[in-house]
């Protein structure tokens, strides 16, 4: 009687932490649709450039971007002569 009791509790708390988990994922989903985010890592993107509640000035900053050629290092070393 005991250890099943202990399942019982054990699968029952189980599910609520995975409830709350749920809830609060959504949560987040819906808040980053309202500010205008295409997703969750375009948020998360745009808050390490300075940028986390505003989706049209990342935007705009990314367009503004130089964007590097396919291929190209970010900074070639100059090749040693000896």
């Amino acid at each position: 009687m005991g250890r099943a009791l202990m399942r019982l509790v054990l699968v029952a708390l189980i599910g609520f932490v995975a409830l709350v988990l749920i809830g609060l994922a959504d949560r987040y989903a819906r808040e980053t649709a309202t500010l205008g985010f295409s997703g969750a890592y375009e948020r998360y993107q745009a808050s390490l450039a300075g940028f986390p509640d505003d989706a049209k000035a990342y935007r705009a900053a990314v367009r503004g971007a130089r964007p590097r050629p396919a291929g190209a290092a970010a900074a070639t070393p100059a090749p040693l002569e000896e």
